[in-house]
């Protein structure tokens, strides 16, 4: 076994070997300013350095660290606890896993701080991609074994907002597919309905008129057709108990027959 040499260590570059990390490092002095980084935690100042108005990631040195985090993450540098991870938000943008560390010299002073940064990531954009995600899984737009009709299968609550999408949705698949009908299953739907939902399912169904499609809501159950009747409400489309009638009316438009093989 070879024994234990440090010598390969002696008249090392330091500042190169870290610059070579891949791993943003951000050293700081014990009250917390910066004084040194890394190539790559540079990196990472060229992209989130302008929602603070700095665009050279040398003008951070010098910066205190309470820049980059709340009062919250105060208590890290307070704490006796090293190394000590977090996840803090950076700037009201970004979102990022930090490990935090002291250094001491070669007589057990201690100098400052070292940050690690890792899965630095634009949460805001992260909640917008999820939500956009859920947009899609609550309101699933589906094709039938006849290319020309398309079945929006509706669930859970109707809100404006959710309204909102289901029709540029809509829209945009039925340009797509060339649907000639749209069958809306509402056989999911328990919740109370209000007139500005309505007013959406009128405009989506008007809207399909104009681009030569028909809209037809099946499903309807009658705790939502009392509740409708109750407001006052109305729609002007086509009306079926179940898909199953919907579907054998839009055959019936269309010229096809169910024949048992």
């Amino acid at each position: 076994m070879m024994p234990n040499n440090i010598d390969m260590f002696k008249d090392l570059n330091v500042l190169r070997l870290l610059d070579s990390i891949g791993e943003s490092l951000i050293f700081a002095d014990e009250n917390q300013y910066i004084r040194w980084m890394n190539s790559s935690a540079k990196e990472l100042l060229v992209k989130i350095g302008p929602y603070v108005k700095i665009h050279d990631p040398e003008e951070f040195i010098g910066v205190n660290l309470s820049m980059f985090h709340g009062p919250r993450q105060d208590g890290i540098f307070a704490g006796e606890t090293f190394p000590h991870t977090a996840q803090i938000k950076l700037f009201n943008r970004f979102s990022a896993k930090i490990v935090v560390d002291r250094i001491f010299s070669e007589t057990g002073e201690f100098t400052g701080y070292i940050l690690t940064w890792k899965d630095v990531s634009d949460y805001q954009q992260e909640l917008e991609g999820q939500q956009n995600m859920l947009k899609s899984l609550y309101t699933p737009i589906i094709g039938t074994a006849i290319d020309s009709v398309l079945l929006v299968a509706l669930t859970g609550l109707l809100t404006e907002e959710r309204m909102q999408y289901t029709k540029d949705a809509i829209l945009i698949a039925c340009a797509d597919k060339k649907a000639e009908y749209v069958i809306f299953d509402f056989t999911g739907i328990v919740d109370d309905i209000d007139e500005v939902v309505v007013f959406h399912l009128d405009q989506i169904a008007d809207a399909l008129r104009l681009m030569g499609s028909e809209a037809i809501f099946v499903g309807l159950n009658a705790q939502f057709v009392q509740q409708m009747i109750r407001k006052g409400l109305k729609v002007r489309v086509k009306t079926c108990q179940s898909f199953k009638q919907g579907i054998q009316y839009v055959w019936t438009k269309m010229g096809y027959k169910l024949v048992k093989i």
